[in-house]
């Protein structure tokens, strides 16, 4: 090496140039090697353990270089990065930083008098906690406290804790609580501005608490930081040797990375006191420092302070890494690294932001009123665009890329079963909202039953008919933005999307007979249907007295209409399957009175004002009893507004829409990781 960087790294570009023509042949024969002895392991399997370490190592040690491994299975494809080529001129970098930040330090005077709380849980380690207890001892930074936290030790851990005189070094003990227990103690007790870790069996660097006391000062935002750590022996396992040589272990952040897998030693975090959130799971043995960087850094970016915080031991028995749980605990944490932050949801849809189809913004702001994320795809453009403050792509794939969701919402199962090629290229989890027009029980437990899918909502009425789902009625979370309804109730309004199975002959008879307050359409212009609005319009030109037709309306005047609306007329084939349709729930908010099909099915929408017609002569009678008033037609109206708030408005449908995702998406995440 020069006294020169710069040239250091030019001529480690020009290595890194020579060697990269020789990695790809170097790999392909460690993997032919590999498999060789795959095939003889049999006959001399005893013969080969060792060298079967060698080749482990070696090719840990090739990959770490060359590119991120690729987990094979499709279905988990989409919840692991994507395999990115690292640049070794990069980490050669990283490490330069690490020498060239401790040379600094160095050369810094001690001024800072930080009060900094070191916390190190202990259980039966007698041969190793006076070493690691020592290293804190005689680190440069002298402002510290140690907290040993004692938990049951059986063997002569009490005495070699007893012998140490020091006032810096406080004993605790506990009664077999268990690690993070004992960590969690440990938090309660630190006096500290600032607090560290470290394992009983590792070794803290000299200069780390000054660094540390350094880094905080010199950034005062900082929440968290972490530096790098010396690796005894990498690819070594349960304390046996695989014949690679220390090194150097730090890596630049990267949140995503961090939710597919910890590459952040407990040894190596440092954080402010009392910051929420600052707790260790204690059903967890292992991957506890996974667990609280995940928390820890949902909101906010550590800071990566290149500097060496530990000598981390790979020989010491009985370390947790090695436990057999390990693994289970691994998956537990990745399974639920969504609640650590907001959850990513993306709705995938057939046509969307569609003004007739509100009903989608209402469930997906349920999911961002109650701490999620949302962005849409649509396959389609709009043809009745309905405006949204949130991202909107209509490329699935763009979309996954820009908004990197934790799971899709799909609405409408037509819609999911012709995208399952996309979902499965795409490899996410995804959920299915069914919908009414498209209710057919077989196929949407074909898709229930894709290794995808996470479960399935649907509306009250269609749960029993699907073993499992989800019961999610039509979420009105915006209703409060309804206007005060204190002027005239002098409107007679049909509001639905323009599609032919509204029975529009039946409704103009309706309204052609219908005296005494003005009469308006209210319909907004649906993909495939473009042209029903004229259509109905140039029907409702043909009548003597024609009413209002309005198409596309923005949604805060459709809901100035609802407050002069008298009575709400939703008419509809009477083959045409139905649902829990937006407007009229809209209405009933509103305070309006509805007439609709005299069908059970509306039951659970309408609630107590259940104004069923069977043919055009009983919904004009309805309409002109709603239009004569009275006791009876006021208090109708105040239960239509207090069932719509309950049923459909209360904030608590949101919470448990959100929940049922996220649980439903841990246990997926569980199930296959």
């Amino acid at each position: 090496m020069t006294t020169d960087p710069l040239a250091d790294l030019a001529a480690l570009r020009a290595e890194n140039a020579s060697l990269a023509e020789q990695l790809a042949g170097i790999r392909a024969w460690l993997v032919d090697l590999e498999r060789g002895i795959g095939d003889v392991r049999e006959a001399h399997g005893s013969q080969l353990a060792d060298q079967a370490k060698w080749l482990g190592s070696a090719i840990v040690t090739l990959t770490s270089l060359s590119e991120t491994p690729v987990i094979a299975s499709p279905v988990l494809q989409g919840a692991a990065p994507k395999a990115v080529r690292t640049d070794p001129v990069a980490a050669l970098r990283r490490q330069l930083e690490v020498w060239t930040v401790r040379a600094w330090l160095q050369g810094l005077p001690d001024e800072l008098d930080t009060f900094i709380t070191v916390v190190m849980p202990t259980r039966n380690r007698a041969s190793l906690v006076g070493r690691a207890v020592d290293t804190v001892l005689v680190q440069r930074h002298q402002s510290f406290e140690l907290l040993v936290i004692d938990d049951g030790s059986e063997d002569e851990t009490p005495a070699v804790l007893t012998s140490i005189d020091d006032p810096r070094v406080r004993i605790i003990r506990t009664a077999g609580v268990g690690e993070s227990a004992a960590r969690n103690i440990g938090l309660d007790a630190a006096a500290g501005e600032l607090i560290t870790f470290l394992d009983d069996d590792n070794l803290m660097d000299p200069g780390w608490l000054h660094a540390v006391a350094w880094a905080f000062d010199r950034w005062p935002d900082t929440r968290v930081l972490y530096g790098a750590r010396i690796i005894e022996d990498a690819p070594a396992l349960k304390s046996e040797p695989s014949g690679a040589l220390p090194n150097l272990d730090f890596e630049p952040w990267d949140r995503r990375r961090l939710e597919q897998g910890n590459f952040i030693d407990m040894n190596a975090i440092a954080l402010r006191a009392g910051l929420e959130g600052c707790r260790f799971d204690e059903r967890l043995h292992s991957s506890v420092d996974w667990q609280l960087m995940l928390t820890l850094t949902a909101e906010h970016r550590p800071f990566d302070l290149p500097a060496i915080a530990c000598l981390y031991r790979t020989y010491a028995p009985n370390r947790v890494c090695d436990i057999p749980e390990r693994l289970e605990h691994n998956r537990r944490v990745r399974s639920r690294v969504h609640r650590t932050r907001p959850m990513r949801v993306l709705s995938h849809n057939a046509m969307f932001p569609l003004i007739s189809e509100t009903y989608i913004l209402e469930e997906m702001t349920a999911i961002e009123a109650n701490g999620g994320q949302i962005a849409f795809n649509s396959v389609q453009e709009p043809t009745s665009p309905l405006p949204v403050g949130q991202p909107v792509w209509h490329d699935l794939y763009e979309a996954v890329r820009a908004f990197d969701p934790d799971v899709l919402f799909v609405y409408w199962a037509t819609h999911a079963e012709g995208e399952l090629p996309n979902l499965e290229r795409i490899g996410r989890p995804f959920g299915l909202r069914v919908h009414s027009f498209d209710f057919e029980p077989d196929a949407i437990a074909r898709i229930a039953e894709h290794p995808l899918c996470i479960g399935v909502w649907a509306y009250p009425q269609h749960v029993p008919s699907l073993p499992g789902a989800h019961e999610l009625v039509p979420l009105f979370t915006s209703h409060e933005s309804m206007p005060t309804i204190d002027g005239p109730r002098d409107l007679a309004l049909s509001l639905s999307a323009g599609l032919p199975k509204r029975n529009w002959p039946l409704l103009l008879e309706a309204i052609d007979r219908i005296t005494g307050l003005e009469r308006g359409i209210v319909l907004g212009r649906s993909n495939g249907f473009e042209d029903v609005p004229e259509e109905v319009a140039a029907l409702a030109a043909t009548l003597d007295d024609p009413p209002f037709v309005r198409v596309n309306v923005p949604r805060s005047e459709v809901f100035d209409l609802l407050a002069r609306t008298s009575v709400l007329l939703y008419t509809v084939d009477p083959e045409a399957r139905m649902g829990m349709p937006m407007s009229i729930i809209e209405g009933l908010r509103a305070g309006a009175c509805i007439v609709h099909p005299d069908r059970p099915d509306l039951a659970e929408v309408v609630g107590p004002g259940f104004r069923g017609y069977r043919d055009v002569d009983s919904l004009v009678s309805h309409a002109q009893e709603i239009v004569a008033g009275g006791p009876a037609i006021d208090e109708e109206r105040r239960a239509n507004e207090a069932w719509a708030r309950e049923q459909f408005g209360d904030p608590a449908l949101g919470r448990r829409f959100h929940d049922e995702l996220a649980d439903a998406l841990e246990q997926w995440r569980f199930r296959v990781s």
